[in-house]
């Protein structure tokens, strides 16, 4: 019975340190998302339908603010500086790490199809 008890307690535990994890660590989540359009891009696009993706890096702060954005994979230069633009326009809730909000890289994807 002692035994029982033990294994269950140790269950039980480790059931309750599961359920803490979950709240020590969040990702940022968008307060103000990203937004491109097409008005935005239609001066710079040459071609019809522009196929590709715009990858960039960049980091949240503990204030939720982007900083140091920059784009390490391009299909078209044009483009670079609206996406820019558009990027420092966004704001986030900052990732937290125990509840204390930390800085964090962040890579977005911007895939045109």
């Amino acid at each position: 019975m002692k035994r029982l008890m033990c294994l269950f307690s140790a269950v039980l535990m480790g059931f309750v340190f599961a359920q803490d994890v979950s709240r020590l660590h969040t990702q940022p989540q968008p307060k103000k998302p990203f937004k491109l359009t097409y008005y935005d891009i239609r001066q710079y696009i040459v071609e019809q339908n522009p196929q590709g993706r715009i990858i960039v890096d960049f980091f949240i702060n503990e204030k939720g603010e982007v900083e140091d954005p920059n784009i390490t994979d391009t299909f078209n230069i044009n483009l670079n500086a609206v996406v820019l633009a558009k990027l420092n326009e966004t704001s986030y809730y900052p990732a937290t790490q125990n509840g204390v909000p930390v800085k964090i890289r962040y890579t977005l994807p911007i895939v045109f199809k």
